[in-house]
């Protein structure tokens, strides 16, 4: 129950109560604007009456509107964690993930030479397959 409406209320009050009662008329004035922001912000929560009026217009009025504002929101808001997160990861692992390596640092001269020798193995396998040995199936037959 420590955060319950009620517990939330009286201490919203305690601390309206603890602005001084200035003797000086600028504190007088500055102590009613205090007391005038707080209540503004403790009605709609910090959020402009108009805007909050606007936004129940287009989405708070029905429950589709709502429903799709509460999908559009989960969107918006898993894209963005998502790329914060990927950011991070990417920062943290610079150079360590496939993207991120210098992939220049590993090429050898050599690779094309080994290359050419496979072609080369390859094909002398391929033109031993093709000019086998027919004797065998004149046995077979006889």
């Amino acid at each position: 129950m420590l955060f319950s409406s009620i517990a939330l209320r009286n201490a919203s009050r305690v601390g309206l109560r603890r602005f001084p009662t200035g003797h000086v008329a600028a504190n007088a004035s500055a102590n009613t604007t205090a007391i005038q922001l707080r209540s503004k912000a403790s009605v709609s929560g910090g959020i402009p009456s108009p805007v909050l009026a606007q936004w129940y217009k287009i989405f708070g009025h029905s429950g589709i509107g709502y429903a799709t504002w509460l999908v559009a929101g989960i969107l918006v808001a898993e894209s963005m964690t998502g790329a914060a997160s990927d950011f991070v990861w990417n920062s943290v692992n610079e150079g360590r993930t496939y993207e991120t390596v210098d992939w220049t640092k590993f090429k050898t001269d050599d690779d094309d030479d080994d290359d050419d020798e496979d072609d080369e193995d390859d094909d002398e396998e391929d033109e031993e397959e093709e000019g086998g040995d027919d004797d065998d199936d004149d046995d077979d037959c006889a």
